[in-house]
């Protein structure tokens, strides 16, 4: 019993999900795949492999988390969320089940900041401010839950988080195509969220430059990214120069300019939702 219960959600990841489950279920006490009814055989997939499959319709990035951390009849002390496109490294899988091993009044933190490599076009992006790329995903059953956030939700913890030496892998194999428009998605629910935040204090997040790496994230989104002119050129500079994307080589110049690409998204969309609240109006 390694005293740990891995929580996936899916919807339509036949091909990404195998890689995620061999990560998991040989240590894990349990592995759950919510799945936000898929039409492709992502469900029979995790059956056969040995997951206990729930499945959900789809409630927003957010709540689908807390539905499951809410619903599910989770019983180890300790709970990681993991993508479908993701997988649990061997070095970090030790590092969490030496912690879940010790008692769990003997474990300081509530919940620990994960490390991840993101793979783009089947090489390991090493910089361009998408490495290191932190996120809360381990954490003691009642301690943390995620922000009420149309999209990049962040988790809130109640206790003090740390961070860990291990990593996950980012690695979406079902092509750009996909990729390109899941980002779209994305981007028309940034656009809607940064309408939201701008005459709204955020209650979840607090936003600090000199915090956690989700404080800082969430400090830059709010005081500078809204005052910059051609947001996706700036997002070039930085990424491409100022975070060293350079020197991912050719791979990295056009990761930076598909990022850049996203940020033009959100930013042509945000005017055409301002447009339609004044028509309204």
């Amino acid at each position: 019993m390694s005293n740990i219960e891995v929580i996936i959600p899916v919807k339509n990841e036949a091909i990404n999900l195998p890689y995620a489950l061999e990560s998991v279920l040989q240590w894990a006490d349990k592995v759950w795949v919510v799945d936000s009814e898929s039409t492709d055989n992502t469900s029979a997939i995790a059956r056969d492999a040995g997951a206990e499959v729930v499945v959900q319709p789809w409630l927003g990035y957010a709540k689908q988390k807390n539905w499951a951390l809410d619903t599910l009849d989770l019983k180890a002390d300790w709970i990681f969320f993991l993508d479908a496109d993701e997988a649990i490294l061997p070095e970090l899988r030790d590092e969490l089940l030496a912690i879940a091993k010790k008692p769990i009044d003997q474990v300081v933190e509530s919940a620990f900041n994960i490390n991840r490599y993101f793979i783009f076009l089947g090489k390991r992006i090493r910089h361009c401010g998408y490495y290191p790329s932190w996120n809360v995903r381990f954490f003691k059953r009642g301690k943390a839950r995620y922000e009420e956030r149309e999209v990049h939700e962040h988790m809130v913890v109640d206790g003090s988080v740390k961070e860990l030496r291990g990593h996950m892998e980012h690695w979406d194999r079902r092509g750009l195509e996909l990729y390109m428009e899941k980002h779209n998605h994305y981007s028309t629910l940034e656009a809607k969220e940064i309408l939201q935040q701008e005459n709204k204090k955020d209650e979840t997040i607090d936003a600090k430059f000199f915090g956690n790496p989700q404080q800082r994230r969430r400090w830059i989104k709010r005081n500078i990214y809204p005052k910059l002119p051609a947001r996706w050129f700036f997002r070039f500079i930085w990424m491409y120069f100022l975070r060293l994307g350079f020197l991912d080589g050719v791979t990295g110049f056009r990761f930076c300019l598909f990022i850049s690409s996203y940020e033009l998204l959100i930013s042509l969309k945000t005017v055409e939702l301002k447009q339609e609240q004044t028509d309204g109006c």
